[in-house]
């Protein structure tokens, strides 16, 4: 499989220690491979994001960019999460181990629909060799991405990966 994903099924009653019956709740994400070993992607599927999300996104980051073994990018997809500011850089490398990854090179986020922001006025943040750019659209981060990289194997991309929202 050239793809790593979550699997996300319907919720599934689960008995608990007392052995009463409990929902599990499903991801509110998916994280893994746009383009294999080049361009890594997260996205969300509703607004709210709890820890148990943040810290699956954060241990299936891990393991995603274990074997990296080239220079390559990540998409943060938040169009419809819920936040009121953008996340910095530097706030990112704080919580994020792999925002530390010695061949992680752009930080490319989409930012809420919901969020009243023009990111054409926001600065590229860098630290070392990583580099983040907030944008407005998918297609907006995809056209970057192909201005300031040069060996991203476009047609390897998961077209799929981001059906979860329909308008780029």
């Amino acid at each position: 499989m050239l793809f790593h994903t979550s699997l996300h099924l319907p919720p599934a009653a689960v008995p608990d220690r007392d052995g009463a019956s409990r929902v599990m709740r499903q991801p509110n994400y998916r994280i893994g491979w746009y383009i294999p070993h080049q361009l890594a992607a997260l996205t969300h599927f509703h607004p709210e994001v709890t820890n148990e999300d943040f810290m699956g996104v954060l241990h299936e980051g891990q393991a995603l960019f274990e074997s990296v073994k080239d220079a390559f990018s990540i998409i943060i997809d938040n169009r419809v999460v819920a936040m009121s500011a953008p996340v910095s850089l530097s706030q990112m490398r704080q919580v994020v181990p792999y925002m530390h990854h010695p061949l992680l090179r752009w930080v490319i986020v989409i930012k809420p629909e919901e969020l009243a922001l023009d990111t054409t006025n926001l600065p590229i943040e860098t630290e070392g060799t990583v580099h983040l750019k907030n944008v407005s659209s998918l297609a907006e981060a995809l056209s970057y991405l192909q201005q300031v990289t040069s060996n991203i194997q476009w047609h390897l991309a998961d077209e799929t990966f981001f059906s979860n929202i329909l308008s780029a």
